[in-house]
């Protein structure tokens, strides 16, 4: 299949576009607020031990958000030798040392070794496993793992494996839990069901404005994606993120079956989103910002790099 690439170029651009990307992310998530002291004295990094629930799955979730820069790194070059692994493990080490080694200088960050430890064994461990997938006889088998339905089913696992997880499980909402499980279901058909769509996009205009007791004066929008996460949001944060990211992208997923065009099936869920940030200044005990819209962004990239090229017939004029 032709991408439209010049293969003579040393570097895969559309991995290499990926990996600016996926470090610009990095970057505006470990250097939050972007407000950084000159201290009088040195300051050095040193090592947490991993002794409580917490230091573990940050940990984990370290190594988890660090392997697909590693992954990336050395996919961006077109000759997978020795030097391709070294200089996509020195990258992501330095990418690391340099978020450690400037968070020090941030008054509500902390570096530390333990961090670099963990984002350089995530780096090293994308760039294992994309060599492995990079195996023709391994290629093979994953072409059949390259496909919405199997995304889908993932990050359905990935969120509820916090639900499981004291303290860091948000509360069940059953109506999430309905709609992941219908979306799944049907996923098992081959055939589309139109009335899908608009009923998922119901769904979300109403989970937007839910408990309808509106009220005033508003209270601030939070501009700043993640933000509310970063002042102090609670341990729940992490299984209702990977929640909303599971059924944003089956959304968009159940919109594209359905035989949306790209263009209206990102903006339908988009302007729904939006919208209903901005009235939930007016609802207590919801939190107004544009984090959803991000993981609407989020959700649109990682289904597109899965979805049939065949669909793409459904977007040509």
């Amino acid at each position: 299949m032709c991408t439209g690439e010049d293969t003579s170029t040393p570097v895969n651009r559309r991995a290499a576009l990926f990996l600016l990307l996926y470090v610009g992310a990095i970057l505006y998530l470990s250097l939050y607020p972007w407000r950084f002291v000159s201290y009088a004295g040195p300051r050095t990094l040193i090592w947490v031990p991993l002794e409580s629930r917490r230091t573990i799955l940050d940990a984990f979730l370290n190594v988890v958000f660090y392997m697909p820069l590693g992954a990336a790194a050395l996919a961006s070059f077109r000759r997978r030798g020795v030097g391709a692994f070294v200089a996509a493990l020195g990258f992501g080490t330095l990418v690391s040392l340099g978020m450690e080694l400037t968070q020090l200088y941030i008054p509500t960050r902390s570096g530390n070794l333990t961090d670099l430890a963990t984002n350089t064994a995530g780096t090293l461990l994308g760039i294992v496993v994309a060599l492995v997938a990079d195996r023709p006889s391994v290629a093979s088998r994953l072409r059949a793992l390259h496909s919405p339905g199997v995304l889908l089913l993932g990050l359905w696992a990935l969120w509820q494996a916090f639900l499981f997880l004291p303290r860091y499980g948000p509360t069940i909402d059953l109506s999430h839990v309905v709609v992941g499980v219908a979306v799944l279901a049907l996923g098992a058909f081959r055939r589309s069901i139109r009335g899908a769509a608009p009923l998922l996009l119901i769904w979300l205009a109403f989970e937007e404005l839910r408990p309808f007791h509106f009220q005033s004066p508003p209270q601030p929008f939070w501009w700043l994606p993640f933000e509310s996460w970063f002042v102090g949001a609670a341990d729940s944060y992490y299984g209702t993120f990977f929640g909303k990211l599971f059924l944003y992208t089956a959304i968009l997923w159940i919109e594209r079956k359905s035989g949306m065009r790209w263009i209206w099936a990102f903006l339908a869920p988009g302007a729904i989103l939006f919208a209903g940030e901005l009235a939930q200044c007016y609802l207590p005990g919801r939190t107004p910002e544009t984090t959803d819209v991000f993981l609407l962004i989020a959700g649109a990239v990682l289904f597109h790099l899965t979805e049939p090229s065949g669909w793409d017939n459904k977007d040509q004029a």
